[in-house]
């Protein structure tokens, strides 16, 4: 994939779209990414405080301002490169989850142990999801930090596409999605054909 097609909306989105097709694995993913994302946001917050905050700034600390703080920051703006009406819509949403999972991690001495037992969890439904209702290995073999990356972003889109927001996007994504998976069923079954 080029540099370019990562700040593309349409091509991340297909490109993400093509390995969740499948209505339950979309189901399981948008119940688990966030779970996910929460349980990394609480791993990061172990780091504590990373940067110092001026006195004007003080409600920063509710954030730490912490590793979680900064990768999320991080990916908040990669999301508004790709559509800003979209990430601001998400970003009290990704900041949020950064809060309680830094408090979580504050106030819980074992929370990094209930963290890791969760995200276990979170991916064996998503393995679980794409080998048995997707019948795909999930993007993340392909290419992981991307697939990280878009996971929470795509499932965003689906919750906004379920919505209304931007249907000729989503309609266009779909039918691309189509010919993908089409293309995808295809070659497994050619696959098939040669070794029988």
């Amino acid at each position: 994939m080029a540099v370019s097609d990562l700040f593309n909306l349409k091509k991340q989105l297909v490109q993400y779209g093509s390995y969740h097709n499948n209505k339950a694995n979309v189901a399981i993913h948008m119940i688990f990414v966030p779970t996910i994302l929460w349980t990394v946001m609480v791993f990061f917050a172990k780091s504590g405080q990373v940067l110092a905050v001026p006195a004007s700034a003080k409600w920063l600390k509710a954030v730490g301002p912490n590793a979680a703080f900064l990768a999320t920051a991080t990916i908040t703006s990669y999301y508004a490169i790709l559509d800003p009406i979209a990430a601001a819509l998400y970003s009290p949403v990704l900041y949020g989850m950064l809060y309680t999972a830094t408090q979580f991690q504050r106030t819980n001495p074992n929370a990094n142990k209930i963290a890791l037992a969760i995200h276990a969890i979170s991916w064996i439904f998503q393995f679980l999801g794409h080998g048995v209702a997707e019948k795909r290995k999930p993007r993340l073999m392909d290419n992981f930090m991307q697939a990280m990356v878009s996971a929470p972003y795509f499932v965003w889109f689906e919750l906004l596409f379920s919505l209304g927001y931007r249907p000729k996007l989503y309609k266009t994504v779909m039918s691309e999605v189509e010919q993908n998976v089409a293309a995808f069923r295809a070659e497994e079954a050619a696959k098939k054909s040669k070794s029988s």
